[in-house]
């Protein structure tokens, strides 16, 4: 899963996500989501069957700067168990049909996340093909902790121990600030 595809999904990532948030508790925006990609960063899983993307949102739409944390897995079938966590299904041009769930309730997500957490995995560039990204980082004792999904991340130095993740305000400047923290 290391490969990332410049080709098209229909419907796209942005759009599966923008119908899934307006459900979600944790969204706080007016209305439908306007959604930017503004970062992110990939997990690997050692089977190279499932791909596993960490995605931050920007909402435009409102005046408010939140930001949202959308992990995300794609599979070329149905978790049993997990229909709760599907956000739908997309056409992958190169790959064909890919069921895209929100990671929080995939196991391939949650053991790597935590595999991330206690230093055994390497975060990966959002889009380049086998290429570590090496912004992303770990604070404080986090090894053999579960992941706790920060939806809405802040920027800002974190006190607690997790994965600090980057994203773009809207003048392309990088910001950081806790992604994952620990159970």
């Amino acid at each position: 899963m290391g490969i990332v595809y410049n080709t098209t999904m229909s419907p796209t990532k942005t759009e599966l996500v923008a119908a899934w948030l307006a459900k979600q508790e944790f969204y706080t925006g007016q209305g439908a989501p306007k959604l930017e990609s503004v970062g992110g960063f990939r997990l690997e899983d050692p089977q190279g069957e499932v791909g596993i993307e960490l995605s931050f949102y920007a909402d435009h739409s409102d005046t408010s700067d939140v930001i949202y944390h959308v992990p995300l897995t794609y599979r070329d079938a149905p978790v049993d168990g997990a229909e709760r966590y599907l956000l739908g299904t997309s056409e992958h041009a190169i790959l064909g049909t890919r069921f895209v769930y929100d990671a929080a309730g995939d196991p391939i997500f949650i053991a790597q996340a935590r595999e991330l957490l206690a230093g055994k995995a390497t975060p990966q560039h959002r889009s380049e093909s086998f290429t570590a990204d090496p912004r992303i980082l770990v604070r404080g004792e986090s090894r053999g902790k579960d992941a706790v999904i920060i939806r809405k991340p802040v920027a800002g130095d974190p006190a607690e121990a997790g994965v600090i993740g980057i994203w773009e305000n809207a003048l392309g400047q990088d910001l950081s600030g806790l992604v994952l923290r620990t159970a």
